[in-house]
């Protein structure tokens, strides 16, 4: 959403400082969960797609000084812990299944996220992902 606002503003605003205060925070071990302010409502500051803004927002979050590692589990294991959710955030026996597989390793390059082979959620394969 903040990169978006910036390049749509009638005068360029400079994204800059949202990715200095996401290092700032990070170097004072503050923990960050990924998030994105999908949207798609008329009039908002800027049109944010559903879906594809997560892989922005982690590809931000390695721009800001994250690992990959940190990033990853920044939208995985850490809002499953934080938010107290204990079914999921692990690839486990028992837990809840939601899990992409990708074409790559986001280990080594984060925009790998972006090539999604499957989706499963909760355990069930879901098919109609790359039509939405």
């Amino acid at each position: 959403m903040m990169r978006n606002s910036a390049k749509n503003k009638p005068v360029k605003y400079s994204f800059k400082p949202a990715i200095e205060s996401v290092t700032s925070i990070h170097k004072a071990g503050i923990p960050i969960l990924a998030g994105t302010d999908s949207n798609s409502a008329p009039g908002v500051p800027a049109m944010v797609p559903f879906g594809s803004s997560m892989h922005d927002e982690l590809e931000n979050l390695v721009e800001a000084g994250m690992s990959n590692l940190e990033a990853l589990r920044s939208a995985t294991y850490l809002p499953a812990f934080l938010y107290g959710l204990r079914d999921r955030g692990a690839i486990v026996p028992g837990m809840r299944a939601d899990l992409i597989l990708i074409d790559g390793n986001p280990l080594e390059d984060i925009k790998a996220t972006r090539r999604i082979q499957k989706v499963w959620l909760a355990g069930v394969e879901y098919l109609g992902f790359q039509d939405a």
